[in-house]
This record gives structure tokens, C-alpha cells and sequence, in this order.
């Protein structure tokens, strides 16, 4: 089985994709979906005609123009159109029920838009994120992440439940003076957002190869999220925080109290007091915190790895007669 892959964004190349390799799938990375983006077509029907592969892979919004193009060249290759919506539910109107429309496969991270992709005689199929244990695991001591709290991550403005998460998890840490740092791209600074970043909190960009380094680091590393009303729906950082080892302190959602323990794989908080609280708990508490991140992360490689969730996806082709 041949797969294109019209991005090559981390979360195939250090995840999803990754695992496929591991199970035989041949995978080419490609950067397809900014040509496509600029309206040069002849780039994805060129590496078509010359990688010849057996389906296409797309997921999320990483293409916005020429989709009515795109779709048309991939049928009439006759290549099944494969699409993972990873911004539901957010954009599951906007960007997600279009590309859904048109593949031959849908799945999703939000087990809520199953039934709404059903109106439209789409059977998706629920794909959360993972972590890979072949590149999520605990990584070596960086004095770039020396510091008793991070956060790793940018600064989105169009989410309501992310920016209350900024509100009751990185506002209260910085008001109290602790020794915490951001790591992301320089949208922290852009005026028009909801919250601009002080400068002295910020760490400088993080590349993902480093992830594994800055959580082995790090004592408390953050989490929050743009979704907050799904079941299975959460940011991607919650399973690469704990695949890597690291001690999590996350925004309350449903989805992390569906799929983790408080106290036991994580803590979560609810409020700019639970913070305060569970940083104070375990901020000094250094025992406290390796069993909870070594039960976090022992609970992610084995219901959450991302060789377990291709062998759904490879079961799933083969059920809609989609494996070659």
C-alpha cells in the first residue's frame, strides 16, 4: 500500500505516518499542500503520476483554496481521497464536511460529528491523536527548557475555550511571580489578540524535535484547549506531554477527565484556585510527580499509541475495500 501525504507536518512525520512506515505502508512526505494552496495543480498531479500511489492523505486545514481542483484530479486518477478531520468540531461545517464529501474515507477526532457527518451518508470513523513511543519518550536534560513551568504551544485568538484557558492556567502562574516560560511563535505578541504575552515569560520557538527534551526537563509543563465540549476531542500536546514522561497540568475538558484520572495520569484545573493549588502540591513534590507522569505515560503507549490507532486505520481500508 502506497500513500501520498500532502503535508509533512509533525503529526504524520513523528506520528500517524510513522506508524504506517512500522506496519509496511509506503509513505511519501510531500509540502503538496502549499502548491496546491498557490494553485500549481501540476505539482500534485506530477508526484501522482510519479510515486503512483494507492490513496492520498489529507488531514485538517492545511488546504483552504483550489479544493473543487484538487478533487477533481484525484478522481480522475481514480486514487481514493482519504481525510482525517482533526479541527472538529470546530470547522466541521466550514472545512471538514467539504473534504469529507469528497473522500473515499473520513475520520475524525471528535466522536460528536460522527452523527452529523451521518445526515450527510458519511460513515466516519473516530481517530483521536496518539503519541508515538519511538519518538515520544523521556528525552535528555536542555538548560533552553531549565525552568519549574512551560508551556508549548501559540496563541490563537478565534477560541473561546482557549483563551479561557489562558486565563485560569498560564494568568495565574505569572501573577504570582513563578518561574514559567512560553515556547511558540511570535503570534504572543500580536496586539489584535486576546492576550499578549509578556516578554520576560517568553522562551523562544520550539522546535517538535525538541519536545522530548523539554519535558524531561521541565517540572510542570501546561496544557490548554481550543476544544472543550467533545468527548474524545483534546489538544495534541496532551498525549505528547505524556508520551514524553512529563508531568501535566491541563485545562479541565470532558475529553481529558473521559480519558484520564485526575491525580493519577495528569491534574487538571478547573479554575484559577485549582492552579495555584495543584502547582503548590506538586511543584517541590518531586516523587509525586514522577508517579503521576509515569502513569500517565505508561496509560497513553497503551491505549493511545499510534501503531495501535493504524491498525484500526489499516482495518478500516481493508473493510471499505480501499487496501491495495
Amino acid at each position: 500500500m502506497k500513500i501520498l501525504l500532502l503535508e509533512d507536518a509533525p503529526i504524520f512525520k513523528y506520528g500517524f505516518a510513522s506508524a504506517m512506515i512500522k506496519k509496511g505502508i509506503e509513505v511519501k512526505y510531500t509540502s503538496l499542500c502549499i502548491e496546491i494552496n498557490k494553485g500549481n495543480l501540476y505539482a500534485l498531479q506530477e508526484e501522482i503520476e510519479q510515486f503512483k500511489p494507492d490513496a492520498i492523505l489529507n488531514a485538517g486545514m492545511c488546504i483552504m483554496n483550489n479544493l473543487d481542483k484538487m478533487f477533481k484530479i484525484i478522481k480522475d486518477y481514480f486514487i481514493p481521497y482519504i481525510y482525517w478531520a482533526i479541527e472538529d468540531p470546530v470547522y466541521f461545517t466550514h472545512v471538514s464536511l467539504k473534504n469529507a464529501l469528497a473522500a473515499s474515507m473520513c475520520m475524525t477526532t471528535a466522536v460528536e460529528c460522527i452523527p452529523k457527518y451521518k445526515k450527510y451518508g458519511i460513515q466516519a470513523k473516530l481517530m483521536m491523536f496518539g503519541c508515538n513511543k519511538d519518538f515520544h519518550y523521556k528525552g535528555n536534560i536542555n538548560p533552553k527548557f531549565d525552568h519549574d513551568i512551560i508551556f508549548i504551544g501559540n496563541n490563537y485568538k478565534q477560541h473561546f475555550s482557549r483563551k479561557k484557558g489562558i486565563d485560569i492556567i498560564l494568568k495565574p502562574l505569572m501573577q504570582r511571580g513563578y518561574d514559567i516560560k512560553v515556547y511558540g511563535n511570535d503570534w504572543w505578541f500580536d496586539t489584535s489578540q486576546n492576550f499578549v504575552l509578556d516578554r520576560k515569560y517568553y522562551g523562544g520557538y520550539c522546535a517538535y524535535e525538541e519536545l522530548p527534551d523539554a519535558y524531561a526537563t521541565a517540572k510542570i509543563a501546561l496544557g490548554v484547549h481550543s476544544v472543550a465540549n467533545s468527548n474524545t476531542m483534546m489538544s495534541m500536546r496532551t498525549f505528547e506531554i505524556m508520551g514524553c514522561g512529563g508531568f501535566y497540568l491541563t485545562q479541565y475538558t470532558p475529553a481529558i477527565q473521559k480519558c484520564f484520572l485526575n491525580e493519577k495520569h495528569l491534574v487538571w484545573s478547573e479554575n484559577s484556585y485549582d492552579t495555584l493549588r495543584m502547582v503548590e502540591r506538586y511543584l517541590n513534590n518531586k516523587d509525586g510527580r514522577e508517579r503521576i507522569a509515569l502513569e500517565g505515560q505508561k496509560e497513553c503507549y497503551l491505549k493511545y499509541d499510534y501503531d495501535k490507532k493504524v491498525d484500526i486505520f489499516v482495518y478500516e481500508l481493508k473493510r471499505r475495500k480501499l487496501w491495495r
